[in-house]
């Protein structure tokens, strides 16, 4: 059986490093993009609050801890088994004032 169609596939392995997040100055993650996609995971340390506020569209997947998401004045919590999806045009931050690490699955919109 030939691997060709593997040879496309972004792959990320569980003992890959975490590196310093593109999008989120502060943050953590492992990053995988095609021309119209993207997937990360990120971490988002204790303590974290994310350096501007965002207004692209994000799908989010809490592995594990718990984040607060900030929308204007709502703010949500979201924990560990969490998953939502905040559309193009909804100003959102990310903060993170627990004790322990977040890891959040984030998908962008392509």
């Amino acid at each position: 059986m030939s691997n060709s169609n593997l040879s496309k596939v972004k792959i990320s392995k569980n003992d890959e490093k975490f590196t310093p997040d593109k999008a989120s100055t502060g943050a953590l993650s492992k990053w995988l993009e095609t021309d119209n996609q993207r997937l990360r995971v990120v971490k988002y340390p204790s303590g974290y609050k994310a350096d501007h506020v965002c207004y692209d569209g994000h799908a989010f997947y809490v592995a594990s801890g718990n984040i607060k998401i900030e929308m204007g004045e709502e703010i949500t919590e979201w924990n560990a088994g969490d998953a939502f999806i905040i559309p193009d045009d909804v100003p959102h931050q990310v903060v993170n004032p627990f004790d322990d690490d977040a890891e959040v699955v984030v998908v962008d919109h392509g």
